[in-house]
């Protein structure tokens, strides 16, 4: 069953984090490349990070869906992500993300109530 909040809507499992990048990121993230897919990989290893990247060609921004997180949990793992941190990142928002449809590996049992 999923929990609920006060107002009685049930509470994301999910959240997405969306990053807006500077112009030109690809030629200026590759100092931080590394350390940005390893900062988001412990996330990974510990089933937090379902899926993530960039979108747009070029690139504009990314997109990273996660899971099993606080929003202040979110917010102090994008505080740290080497991108932040060293500029590459122009602005971050975070999202409740309903997912209603889709992979069954993917949806944790998020359409259940």
């Amino acid at each position: 069953m999923a929990s609920t909040s006060s107002t009685g809507m049930p509470q994301p499992k999910l959240y997405m984090l969306q990053y807006d990048y500077v112009a030109n990121v690809i030629e200026k993230r590759k100092p931080y490349r590394e350390a940005h897919l390893a900062h988001m990989g412990k996330q990974l290893e510990k089933g937090n990070l379902i899926l993530g990247g960039a979108y747009g060609n070029p690139p504009t921004g990314a997109l990273i869906i996660l899971r099993n997180l606080s929003v202040n949990d979110i917010e102090q793992l994008a505080k740290q992500d080497p991108y932040v941190s060293n500029g590459i990142v122009t602005k971050y928002t975070i999202e409740p993300y309903m997912a209603v449809i889709g992979d069954a590996l993917l949806s944790n049992d998020l359409i259940k109530t």
